[in-house]
Parts: structure tokens; sequence; C-alpha cells
């Protein structure tokens, strides 16, 4: 990285955490022009002038020396997020796509090939077929998806989970890797209400299937199409069509409160697919949107699920290479720590492989008797 590319950082970094140039100096034995110009990219930093930065801005090492990953796209937020808390998003997308292919280049990970065919559906019945072409390949049947991060992941899409503030952006992912041949990267704001979270990761997952996640031109109508293949992927036809038989003795409320519950759906997507389907009529729909629901609503009707995705969250299989990379010998306690960011402690790590005797002897391999 260059030196403007890493004052930039620098400087981001200090303004994220609510540090002026002067604290920064004081906490690293530095001069405030030092500081100053190392922002301007005007100074060199030695690896361990780096290393006590990065301790004062509680960022890795890793974030001040990876060479960037392509720019964030594919952002899905419904508010009006201050600039900083975008920026939190592009740099936690960053950091964690920048480990992910690391991971890759150790060998701990394995890109997929990708269908350079796929493209966005053009309509509603195409995002439909979509997300029921997936359903039969993963063998989900009709049923709720119990674990759409290891589903996701299964498909080549890793997810992290991080709090980026209630009113902050939903997601993000980017790509890491070729067009043919990559993996994708998602990372999920753990502070919004649990069924949001599911929408936010199920509708990156579309952007990742439809190989568009560099696409930063992606129109309003891309964007419904996507939105469109989210909540047929979470909550399909015919499985909530049978909840909703199942419960049809119930009031109209407490049946949409069934199917909620069943496809770990938020209120307003649950009132919306069932709009979508036919069940419920446009009256019904804008009735029910009219007050949303609270907890004890769920438990009075015995309904509950699992507060998936919350922060902080990593998918399995990325924690689970990061482990094998630990106990193999090819990452540090540390490292591997940092890498599976506060999911684990250095305590809780496993206990590392015992060489075997053909290790011993390719260790002295070349070495006189």
């Amino acid at each position: 990285m260059d030196k403007l590319a890493l004052g930039q950082r620098i400087a981001d970094a200090r303004e994220d955490a609510g540090l002026t140039q002067e604290d920064v100096s004081r906490a690293v034995g530095l001069d405030r022009s030092a500081v100053s110009r190392l922002e301007k990219g005007d100074r060199k930093l030695s690896v361990p002038e780096l290393v006590a930065v990065a301790n004062v801005l509680g960022r890795p090492l890793a974030y001040f020396v990876a060479e960037p990953v392509p720019s964030v796209v594919s952002r899905r937020s419904d508010s009006a997020a201050p600039h900083h808390t975008s920026r939190a998003l592009d740099t936690e997308l960053e950091q964690f796509a920048a480990d992910v292919r690391s991971c890759v280049e150790m060998g701990l990970l394995a890109p997929v090939e990708r269908n350079p065919q796929a493209c966005t559906p053009r309509d509603h019945e195409d995002s439909e077929r979509l997300a029921g072409q997936v359903r039969h390949r993963l063998g989900l049947g009709n049923g709720p998806v119990q674990d759409l991060g290891a589903v996701s992941e299964d498909l080549g899409l890793y997810t992290y989970s991080v709090s980026l503030g209630k009113h902050g952006p939903d997601g993000g992912c980017v790509e890491v890797g070729e067009e043919s041949s990559a993996l994708g990267v998602a990372v999920i704001n753990g502070e919004a209400a649990h069924g949001r979270r599911r929408m936010t990761l199920a509708h990156e997952l579309g952007h990742w299937l439809c190989g568009d996640a560099y696409d930063s031109q992606a129109s309003l109508e891309s964007e419904k199409m996507i939105s469109s293949f989210a909540i047929h992927f979470l909550a399909p036809r015919s499985g909530v069509a049978e909840v909703w038989r199942r419960n049809s003795g119930w009031n109209t409320r407490d049946r949409a409160l069934a199917v909620g519950a069943s496809f770990r759906l938020s209120w307003s997507a649950a009132v919306g697919q069932l709009r979508n389907l036919g069940l419920i009529s446009q009256d019904e729909r804008r009735h029910l949107g009219r007050e949303e629901p609270k907890f004890g609503d769920y438990l009075r009707l015995r309904l509950s699920w699992d507060n998936e995705l919350s922060s902080p969250y990593i998918s399995p299989a990325y924690a689970s290479a990061c482990l094998n990379g630990y106990t193999s010998g090819r990452l540090t306690a540390d490292r591997t720590v940092e890498l599976l960011r506060g999911t684990l402690s250095a305590e809780e790590l496993p206990r590392k492989n015992a060489l075997e005797p053909d290790d011993y002897r390719r260790s002295f391999a070349g070495h006189d008797d």
C-alpha cells in the first residue's frame, strides 16, 4: 500500500475512533506534525510505529497493510444513514473481504465456480423461479431456512454480523477472487431486528448468485427483483400456504403471526408476502401493517424463533477454516482470534495438532547428524 492510501486509512480510522491528531501523537510518542504528515502521505511509518498506531486506533494491523478489495456495492438500507455509518460498513466489508482473501491464499478456503450466465431476474416470476431452483439445489423443500448463514456459505457467500447502529445500514457484499472463481463476502448489521437481518442476508445472497456483486449502478427495479428473490427464498409460496391453511381456525392477524414466526420474517415482510401470494387483500395488508406486533403477541400463540445472525456472528465454515489454520500451525493465536472477530477468545482456542514422525523428519531434513 502506498503512503497516500495508508495516510488516508490512518485519518479515517482516527476519525472513526473519535481521536484528534494530538491524541494519537501522545499515545504513540510522535510529534503532532509527524501524525499530520503521516495522514497526508508525506512521511514513512516504521513497523513499530505502525503497530503502535494500529493499537491506538483499535484496528488490526492488516487493515493498514493489506491491499484494498474492490469497491463496496449492493448496500441495502432503508434508512438515511449518516456518512460515518456508511464508512463503517465499507471498513468492515473491506477488512472481512481481505481476511477471506488471505484464507484463500493460504489454502484454508476454496473459491467456487461462478455461473457466467447468471443475471438479475427480469420480473417477479423469474425471481420466484430462481428462489425455487436454489432451494431445490440445497434440498430445502418448502420449509423455513433454519441456518441462513450456513446455507449461504454452502453457496460461496461468507457472512460477518457486526454492530453498525440501530439506524445504520443493513449490510452489503463484495466479491473476492476472479470473475469465474470467487467467494462472496457479506457484512450484516447485527443491531437490526432479527427478521431484518435475515432479509438482508437473503438479499445479499441474491446479489451474489445473480453475479452482480460489482454492479454499483444497479437500478431500483433490479433491487426490487433481488428483494423479490429474497422473500421467495425465505418464505416459498407452498410453504407459506401450508402454514396459512394449518392455522385456518385463527383470525387473520394471528395467522400472519404464525407465518412470520415459522419463516422468521419481519412483520412487514410476512404481511407483504401474504399479499404477494394473494392470501390477504390489499386492505388487509394495510390494516395489519398499522400495528407492529410485540414479542408477547408471538408468545401468546406459543410462537418463537432463534435470535439468528446477532452480533458478533461469523460463518461456521469460515470459523472452521481459521481454527484449522491455527491447529496446523499456519496461523498464530493472535491472528486467529483477530480473524474470528470476537466470537472466540485466546483461552477458547483448540489444542494445536501434535507433530507426526514424518513432520519431525522433514524439519531436520538437510541437517548434519
